[in-house]
């Protein structure tokens, strides 16, 4: 835990990247370097590997598909401009685009462990809102009957259909000490972005799931943004690049099917840039040892 420790605190964190222009509002000025358009005085980006570390304080809630750190950097990009358009434009100056497979040096989303402590699967239940008289009825929520010893019995609420499944429902959720993307990016400029933008991640995060204690961002020698160091696949791949991999001897982790999946940002189909590819799926519940 030492080395991780180590890691955490260094001086190559996201906590010692503030030098960015902040207006009082807390908007980047327009006229910093954190981006600026094509022509004279462009900053050149300098992409090294790095490694995104989370330091969770509450489960996490996760669709049916992992998240990836391209679809989070594009949705922060959007929350810096408001525009969608832009945000995607941007993306290859943060993150080392493949042109040729279409892909991202960007993982999904790993749950760092430790050896005291792994992943807890649990569930999280939510009440939505509710208006007295409507949702909260005297006969709904007073008891229908007591018992001569004082026993009080209350109505079975139905939640898997209704008005009530909207509001009273469960989510499955996981729980590790951190969070861990890795990339091949600019670390200069998706530092202050995560930074100022990223406090919690994943569904429901606007009712307590996903929330963030502690970020820090730091370069490494290697890039494990497509296999990671554990020799599994970290994002969702193509099949033509893992074919690639393998006619030309590299060793590729075994895969059992193929099927038409997203493979970069936006992942939400409704998004008019979205498409998919046929590709191998990365696993939803990836770990990675830290050390």
């Amino acid at each position: 835990m030492a080395a991780l420790d180590s890691r955490l605190r260094g001086n190559d964190g996201i906590t010692e990247t503030s030098a960015q222009p902040i207006t009082e509002s807390g908007q980047w000025e327009a006229g910093s370097d954190l981006f600026r358009e094509a022509g004279s005085g462009k900053r050149a980006a300098v992409f090294k590997p790095f490694e995104l570390i989370f330091e969770t304080g509450s489960p996490i809630t996760l669709r049916k598909h992992p998240i990836h750190l391209d679809g989070l950097l594009s949705y922060i990009l959007y929350k810096h401009t408001s525009c969608p358009t832009r945000a995607l434009s941007l993306l290859p100056e943060l993150l080392h685009y493949d042109q040729h497979h279409g892909i991202y040096h960007a993982s999904a989303l790993a749950f760092g462990v430790t050896p005291e402590q792994g992943i807890t699967a649990q569930h999280r239940h939510y009440v939505g809102n509710m208006r007295h008289g409507k949702h909260l009825r005297d006969d709904r929520i007073t008891p229908s009957r007591t018992q001569p010893d004082g026993t009080e019995h209350y109505r079975k609420i139905i939640t898997a259909g209704g008005p009530e499944k909207s509001r009273l429902n469960h989510y499955h959720a996981w729980h590790a000490p951190y969070l861990v993307f890795h990339g091949v990016g600019d670390i200069q400029r998706i530092a202050p972005l995560v930074q100022f933008y990223c406090t919690r991640i994943g569904v429901n995060a606007n009712s307590g799931s996903g929330t963030i204690r502690n970020r820090w961002i730091n370069p490494i020698d290697q890039d494990y943004s497509l296999i990671d160091a554990h020799s599994q696949i970290a994002r969702n791949l193509p099949l033509t690049w893992l074919q690639e991999q393998a006619e030309a001897g590299t060793q590729i982790p075994d895969y059992t099917r193929a099927t038409q999946l997203p493979v970069k940002a936006p992942y939400w189909q409704d998004h008019e840039q979205y498409q998919t590819v046929e590709g191998v799926a990365v696993s939803k519940i990836r770990r990675v040892i830290m050390n």
